[in-house]
């Protein structure tokens, strides 16, 4: 049913702030996810909802299929969900656009054991200090899109639960495990035990990615923005791939090269 909050003070207003910095979310294991994409996703996924808020401006007469999915869930009698006015609303979140609607939800944690228990031919993409979160959102997306099974973070990377990196993956960050692990030596670990390749690419001197077989059992490193895949990781690695490039060009952005490279994971 649906509440009435009108302090700033309140406790709830209060656990959304501190939801919005990387620390809040890890202290509490939930994180916020804002406007009615990510709230939809939530409600027919499985992931535990503590609880709703919703702007005094939300339009409630709009035919959006997916509103009547939400009135459906606040008039669920165990559901905690709560009108705030909205200009209250408003301050609890960085978006640029109204989102009208949000929700604070449990993460769901994951770590190296899990990974154990994926078929060996699935693959994994792994996150090298991806900081961008419009880059980190598509590469789980893509992920999704092409049929791999897990996302592992080294350290550095950008927290995928973070709201501009909710937003850019559209909510299926929900739809795709993801394992943060203490770095390069539990990197080569998992590799080792779970029988997986682990794949890098390089500028120069490796061999073209068409010729290698990337369709299954591969862990596929993207590294950070501006620095690449650290040395320790190219020095360990089991297959070295290059994107051909013409143009003068150096480099592709990292969210296109980890797409190309995804895909080869369905090409027959």
């Amino acid at each position: 049913m649906l509440s009435r909050i009108t302090s700033s003070d309140n406790a709830r207003v209060k656990l959304v702030r501190k939801l919005q910095t990387r620390k809040g979310r890890s202290e509490e294991s939930k994180f916020v996810a804002e406007g009615i994409n990510l709230v939809s996703e939530l409600i027919s996924g499985d992931l535990d909802i503590d609880f709703l808020m919703i702007s005094s401006d939300f339009d409630k007469s709009s035919e959006d299929e997916r509103l009547h999915a939400l009135w459906e869930y606040v008039d669920a009698p165990d559901t905690a969900a709560f009108e705030l006015d909205s200009r209250l609303f408003d301050k609890l979140t960085d978006a640029e656009h109204g989102i009208d609607v949000l929700a604070v939800a449990g993460i769901k944690e994951y770590d190296a054991d899990f990974v154990k228990t994926l078929p060996p031919e699935s693959c994994l993409l792994v996150s090298d200090r991806i900081q961008d979160p419009g880059n980190m959102g598509t590469m789980i997306r893509t992920a999704v899109a092409t049929g791999y099974s897990a996302i592992i973070a080294l350290p550095g990377t950008v927290d995928v639960y973070s709201p501009k990196v909710l937003r850019a993956t559209a909510g299926k960050v929900f739809d795709m495990p993801v394992v943060y692990i203490s770095g390069e030596r539990e990197l080569k670990e998992i590799a080792a035990e779970t029988g997986r390749r682990i794949v890098v690419t390089v500028p120069t001197g490796g061999n073209e990615y068409y010729k290698e077989d990337l369709q299954e059992g591969i862990a596929l490193v993207i590294g950070n923005e501006g620095r690449g895949i650290s040395e320790n990781i190219i020095d360990m690695a089991d297959v070295r791939v290059t994107l051909p490039m013409k143009g003068n060009i150096e480099s592709l952005n990292a969210a296109v090269a980890a797409a190309i490279l995804m895909y080869e994971a369905n090409r027959r």
